[in-house]
């Protein structure tokens, strides 16, 4: 299976198949799901841990809001973990490396020099977005597994 790292700008409500769509606001504040981004289910779940880490309760699948304070934990330990993927050549069983399938994650390890550009990229789209949430000082996101 190939991991897509894409990050696609979507308006157009539910984005269709596995994957994590982020919206500004919450659903009651943008029902049609406008300017969200949406990334793959097995993508995201490499840096699912960063969003949610000590919260509860949360759940891959369905709906979490996420208030503003907690953006800006966010992108700190985003760019923690992105500048210690930069660092690396190759990924070893001890670095901090999980997908959603211990299977894909081997595989991610394995093959991790072909992904290491596409992943630091869309890293740094996801905390592109989030520090735009905060520059237009929107009230949360939340974060919307389907």
């Amino acid at each position: 299976m190939q991991i897509n790292f894409e990050v696609i700008q979507y308006s157009g409500g539910y984005y269709s198949g596995l994957n994590i769509q982020i919206i500004p606001f919450n659903l009651e504040q943008n029902p049609n799901l406008q300017n969200s981004i949406v990334i793959d289910e097995l993508a995201f779940s490499l840096i699912e841990k960063f969003f949610f880490e000590h919260e509860s309760p949360w759940s891959h699948w369905g709906s979490t809001y996420v208030y503003p304070e907690k953006i800006t934990i966010i992108i700190e330990r985003l760019n923690h973990y992105k500048n210690d993927l930069n660092e690396k050549k190759i990924l070893t069983y001890k670095d901090n490396v999980h997908l959603l399938f211990k299977k894909e994650t081997k595989k991610f390890r394995k093959k991790f020099p072909k992904y290491k550009t596409e992943v630091i990229t869309m890293i740094n789209q996801v905390i592109g977005f989030l520090k735009n949430i905060q520059i237009n000082k929107i009230d949360g996101i939340t974060v919307i597994g389907v």
